[in-house]
Protein backbone atom coordinates (compact mmCIF):
# COMPACT_ATOMS: atom_id res chain seq x y z
CA UNK A 1 0.00 0.00 0.00
CA UNK A 2 1.05 3.59 -0.70
CA UNK A 3 0.75 6.19 2.04
CA UNK A 4 1.13 9.93 1.67
CA UNK A 5 3.34 11.17 4.48
CA UNK A 6 5.39 14.36 4.85
CA UNK A 7 4.44 15.37 1.32
CA UNK A 8 5.63 12.26 -0.51
CA UNK A 9 4.27 8.80 -1.25
CA UNK A 10 5.57 6.19 1.17
CA UNK A 11 5.64 2.53 0.17
CA UNK A 12 6.54 -0.18 2.67
CA UNK A 13 9.19 -2.27 0.87
CA UNK A 14 9.38 -5.66 2.59
CA UNK A 15 12.34 -6.82 0.47
CA UNK A 16 14.35 -3.77 1.55
CA UNK A 17 13.61 -4.42 5.20
CA UNK A 18 14.63 -8.06 4.80
CA UNK A 19 18.01 -7.03 3.41
CA UNK A 20 18.48 -4.44 6.16
CA UNK A 21 17.70 -7.14 8.72
CA UNK A 22 20.24 -9.41 7.03
CA UNK A 23 22.91 -6.69 7.24
CA UNK A 24 22.25 -6.09 10.93
CA UNK A 25 22.15 -9.82 11.69
CA UNK A 26 25.47 -10.48 9.96
CA UNK A 27 27.08 -7.57 11.82
CA UNK A 28 25.81 -8.79 15.20
CA UNK A 29 26.92 -12.34 14.38
CA UNK A 30 30.41 -11.03 13.65
CA UNK A 31 30.44 -9.23 17.02
CA UNK A 32 29.33 -12.41 18.79
CA UNK A 33 31.97 -14.44 16.96
CA UNK A 34 34.83 -12.09 17.85
CA UNK A 35 33.75 -11.56 21.45
CA UNK A 36 33.31 -15.27 22.22
CA UNK A 37 35.90 -17.02 20.05
CA UNK A 38 38.61 -14.33 19.93
CA UNK A 39 37.87 -12.91 23.42
CA UNK A 40 37.75 -9.33 22.12
CA UNK A 41 36.70 -7.70 25.40
CA UNK A 42 36.34 -4.21 23.89
CA UNK A 43 33.32 -5.42 21.90
CA UNK A 44 31.27 -6.17 25.01
CA UNK A 45 29.59 -2.81 25.46
CA UNK A 46 26.44 -1.11 24.23
CA UNK A 47 28.16 1.28 21.80
CA UNK A 48 29.82 -1.59 19.93
CA UNK A 49 26.46 -3.37 19.79
CA UNK A 50 25.04 -0.36 17.95
CA UNK A 51 28.08 -0.03 15.68
CA UNK A 52 27.97 -3.67 14.57
CA UNK A 53 24.26 -3.45 13.77
CA UNK A 54 24.14 0.03 12.19
CA UNK A 55 27.39 0.20 10.19
CA UNK A 56 26.48 -2.60 7.72
CA UNK A 57 23.04 -1.01 7.25
CA UNK A 58 24.66 2.35 6.54
CA UNK A 59 26.99 0.84 3.95
CA UNK A 60 24.08 -0.92 2.28
CA UNK A 61 21.91 2.20 2.04
CA UNK A 62 24.74 4.40 0.73
CA UNK A 63 25.60 1.98 -2.08
CA UNK A 64 21.90 1.46 -2.87
CA UNK A 65 21.25 5.17 -3.29
CA UNK A 66 24.33 6.09 -5.32
CA UNK A 67 24.66 2.93 -7.43
CA UNK A 68 22.73 4.36 -10.41
CA UNK A 69 23.61 8.04 -10.06
CA UNK A 70 27.13 9.15 -11.04
CA UNK A 71 26.67 12.74 -9.86
CA UNK A 72 25.38 11.61 -6.50
CA UNK A 73 28.23 9.10 -6.25
CA UNK A 74 30.85 11.84 -6.69
CA UNK A 75 29.07 14.06 -4.17
CA UNK A 76 28.91 11.24 -1.63
CA UNK A 77 32.63 10.55 -2.03
CA UNK A 78 33.35 14.20 -1.28
CA UNK A 79 31.03 14.20 1.71
CA UNK A 80 32.51 11.03 3.18
CA UNK A 81 36.06 12.31 2.69
CA UNK A 82 35.59 14.74 5.59
CA UNK A 83 34.84 11.92 8.04
CA UNK A 84 37.72 11.38 10.45
CA UNK A 85 38.30 9.30 13.55
CA UNK A 86 38.14 11.81 16.41
CA UNK A 87 39.76 9.33 18.79
CA UNK A 88 42.88 7.32 17.98
CA UNK A 89 42.39 3.70 16.96
CA UNK A 90 44.03 1.70 19.76
CA UNK A 91 44.40 -1.47 17.74
CA UNK A 92 44.68 -1.92 13.94
CA UNK A 93 42.27 -4.84 14.24
CA UNK A 94 39.53 -2.36 15.18
CA UNK A 95 39.97 -0.55 11.87
CA UNK A 96 39.93 -3.86 9.96
CA UNK A 97 36.71 -4.92 11.69
CA UNK A 98 35.02 -1.62 10.81
CA UNK A 99 36.03 -2.06 7.16
CA UNK A 100 34.61 -5.59 7.27
CA UNK A 101 31.28 -4.21 8.53
CA UNK A 102 31.14 -1.60 5.76
CA UNK A 103 32.06 -4.28 3.22
CA UNK A 104 29.21 -6.45 4.47
CA UNK A 105 26.69 -3.72 3.71
CA UNK A 106 28.14 -3.11 0.25
CA UNK A 107 28.27 -6.81 -0.65
CA UNK A 108 24.69 -7.45 0.53
CA UNK A 109 23.57 -4.77 -1.93
CA UNK A 110 25.38 -6.57 -4.75
CA UNK A 111 24.73 -10.18 -3.77
CA UNK A 112 23.44 -11.48 -0.42
CA UNK A 113 24.78 -14.92 -1.34
CA UNK A 114 28.34 -13.54 -1.57
CA UNK A 115 27.87 -11.82 1.80
CA UNK A 116 26.86 -15.10 3.47
CA UNK A 117 29.83 -16.91 1.93
CA UNK A 118 32.07 -14.07 3.10
CA UNK A 119 30.83 -14.45 6.69
CA UNK A 120 31.36 -18.22 6.53
CA UNK A 121 34.96 -17.69 5.43
CA UNK A 122 35.53 -15.04 8.13
CA UNK A 123 34.25 -17.58 10.69
CA UNK A 124 36.77 -20.10 9.40
CA UNK A 125 39.62 -17.56 9.63
CA UNK A 126 38.73 -16.58 13.21
CA UNK A 127 38.48 -20.19 14.39
CA UNK A 128 41.72 -21.17 12.61
CA UNK A 129 43.57 -18.21 14.15
CA UNK A 130 42.33 -19.02 17.64
CA UNK A 131 43.26 -22.68 17.16
CA UNK A 132 46.78 -21.66 16.20
CA UNK A 133 47.06 -19.36 19.21
CA UNK A 134 45.77 -22.12 21.51
CA UNK A 135 48.39 -24.55 20.20
CA UNK A 136 51.12 -21.92 20.61
CA UNK A 137 50.21 -21.46 24.27
CA UNK A 138 49.68 -25.12 25.10
CA UNK A 139 52.80 -26.38 23.31
CA UNK A 140 54.88 -23.43 24.54
CA UNK A 141 55.90 -22.50 21.01
CA UNK A 142 57.50 -19.12 20.56
CA UNK A 143 55.03 -16.96 18.58
CA UNK A 144 56.16 -15.53 15.29
CA UNK A 145 57.23 -11.89 15.26
CA UNK A 146 55.71 -9.99 12.35
CA UNK A 147 57.24 -6.78 11.04
CA UNK A 148 58.48 -4.19 13.50
CA UNK A 149 55.84 -4.66 16.20
CA UNK A 150 58.10 -4.67 19.25
CA UNK A 151 55.56 -5.54 21.92
CA UNK A 152 56.05 -6.80 25.45
CA UNK A 153 53.67 -9.52 26.60
CA UNK A 154 52.61 -9.87 30.23
CA UNK A 155 50.96 -13.04 31.50
CA UNK A 156 49.37 -13.04 34.95
CA UNK A 157 47.83 -16.12 36.54
CA UNK A 158 45.39 -15.10 39.28
CA UNK A 159 43.54 -17.20 41.83
CA UNK A 160 40.37 -15.18 41.27
CA UNK A 161 38.84 -13.47 38.26
CA UNK A 162 39.49 -9.72 38.22
CA UNK A 163 36.72 -8.00 36.24
CA UNK A 164 38.27 -4.55 36.68
CA UNK A 165 41.05 -5.35 34.17
CA UNK A 166 38.85 -7.01 31.56
CA UNK A 167 37.99 -3.68 29.92
CA UNK A 168 41.61 -2.61 29.40
CA UNK A 169 42.55 -2.16 25.76
CA UNK A 170 45.93 -3.81 26.42
CA UNK A 171 44.24 -7.08 27.42
CA UNK A 172 44.56 -9.59 24.59
CA UNK A 173 42.51 -12.37 26.15
CA UNK A 174 41.83 -14.25 29.35
CA UNK A 175 40.71 -17.76 30.21
CA UNK A 176 39.59 -19.59 33.34
CA UNK A 177 41.18 -22.97 33.98
CA UNK A 178 39.55 -26.00 35.61
CA UNK A 179 41.29 -25.26 38.91
CA UNK A 180 39.57 -21.90 39.16
CA UNK A 181 42.57 -19.69 38.37
CA UNK A 182 42.31 -17.15 35.56
CA UNK A 183 45.08 -16.44 33.02
CA UNK A 184 45.33 -12.86 31.74
CA UNK A 185 47.56 -11.88 28.83
CA UNK A 186 48.41 -8.23 28.09
CA UNK A 187 50.38 -6.53 25.33
CA UNK A 188 52.09 -3.14 25.12
CA UNK A 189 55.21 -1.60 23.58
CA UNK A 190 55.94 0.15 26.89
CA UNK A 191 57.30 -2.29 29.46
CA UNK A 192 56.82 0.05 32.45
CA UNK A 193 53.23 0.69 31.45
CA UNK A 194 52.66 -3.05 31.12
CA UNK A 195 54.18 -3.88 34.51
CA UNK A 196 51.86 -1.37 36.19
CA UNK A 197 49.01 -3.81 35.61
CA UNK A 198 50.42 -5.98 38.38
CA UNK A 199 49.15 -3.40 40.86
CA UNK A 200 45.59 -4.04 39.72
CA UNK A 201 45.75 -7.53 41.25
CA UNK A 202 45.91 -8.22 45.00
CA UNK A 203 49.35 -9.70 45.69
CA UNK A 204 47.78 -12.65 47.50
CA UNK A 205 45.82 -13.58 44.33
CA UNK A 206 48.78 -13.65 41.91
CA UNK A 207 50.01 -17.21 41.33
CA UNK A 208 52.59 -16.38 38.67
CA UNK A 209 53.71 -13.47 36.49
CA UNK A 210 55.89 -13.52 33.39
CA UNK A 211 57.00 -11.02 30.75
CA UNK A 212 58.05 -11.85 27.21
CA UNK A 213 60.42 -9.30 25.70
CA UNK A 214 60.24 -8.29 22.00
CA UNK A 215 62.25 -10.39 19.60
CA UNK A 216 64.83 -8.69 17.43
Amino acid sequence: MIYTIFGFDFTFDSSLHQLLLLCASLGLYLRLLLSIISHQIWLKNYSQFLIFSLLPITGYLITSVISNNIALSLGMVGALSIVRFRTPVKNPSELVIYFVLITLGIVVNVSPNIALNFIIFVTFIVIATETYYFLVIKLNIKPLNYGNENYYYLTIVSKLRNESVEKLSELINFSTEDGGETIYRFRSNDRDHLMAFEEKFPSKDIISLSVDAPTT
